[in-house]
């Protein structure tokens, strides 16, 4: 056996002894976490919930798990899941989060799932408005204003607005495009009002997000106030007026299957 050898077999007898060392101690520093840590109680999901629903006792599920394994906001008591309103879908096996939940308060449930000082507001959509139909609750969309001014413009009024609902629905399971006729926006108040101007002025089109984009885009001053341009506004002169007599005769078509009978009536 020659030097080089014999150093090969030296050099794999270290490594072998030094995995096993390693593998020893892991194995037993995690044997002591798991008899010598305490468990304790979270709320998972049972089945799948989607947004908008109202939690009840057969949605729950109590579950042990380590303490350090608990994420922070965990809910921990089934009574402080039921009858809370689901802010977003919810997957089975899931760790039930304070985040994920809101109060129910009076009305639907739409009124809950509102962000404080926002609004809700609807407007009518088309299948191309609406973007063929693409539109699902929860994304987010740019509203473009079309109106006439010298010709056909366009201003982008509103950015990055979320979808509450599509027509009456809230929560959407199937990830399928489906037309609609109205889509509910959550708005604050001066945006509420920017959109009611920009409808009025003109018609309104919606351009879908990534949910990754967050650019942020200009948007267009929409004045207020109409201004009204007084110098066109002149009088005319008016240089002769034509005298109806009222002795003239009216004329009263009558229809008979497809013939035309015209008869004269004195006044």
């Amino acid at each position: 056996m020659n030097n080089k050898t014999l150093l090969f077999v030296i050099l794999s007898l270290v490594f072998g002894v030094t995995a096993v060392y390693l593998a020893q101690n892991w194995l037993k520093s995690n044997s002591q976490i798991g008899v010598s840590g305490k468990t304790g109680n979270v709320i998972t999901m049972a089945v799948q919930v989607p947004l908008g629903a109202i939690l009840e006792r057969k949605h729950l599920a109590l579950t042990s798990v380590p303490e350090a394994f608990i994420p922070k906001g965990a809910i921990q008591d089934i009574k402080d899941a039921e009858g809370k309103v689901v802010k977003q879908r919810l997957y089975a096996g899931e760790v039930l989060r304070k985040e994920r939940l809101t109060v129910k308060g009076e009305g639907s449930t739409l009124a809950s799932l509102i962000t404080p000082t926002m609004r809700a507001v609807t407007i009518r959509v088309n299948d191309v408005v609406g973007v063929a139909g693409f539109l699902l609750p929860g994304n987010r969309v740019d509203i473009i204003n079309i109106f006439k001014s010298n010709g056909l413009k366009t201003d982008v009024v509103l950015s990055n607005v979320k979808i509450l609902a599509i027509d009456q629905r809230a929560s959407n399971d199937e990830n399928k495009p489906v037309v609609v006729r109205a889509v509910t926006l959550e708005l604050s108040l001066e945006q509420a009002e920017v959109l009611m101007i920009a409808k009025s002025r003109g018609s309104l089109q919606l351009a879908l997000r990534n949910p990754n984009d967050t650019a942020v885009i200009e948007l267009a001053t929409i004045d207020e106030t109409a201004e009204v341009n007084t110098e066109s506004a002149q009088p005319v002169e008016i240089k002769q007026v034509a005298s109806v007599s009222n002795r003239s005769k009216q004329k009263v078509i009558l229809l008979k299957g497809m013939k035309e009978q015209e008869i004269k009536v004195n006044n």
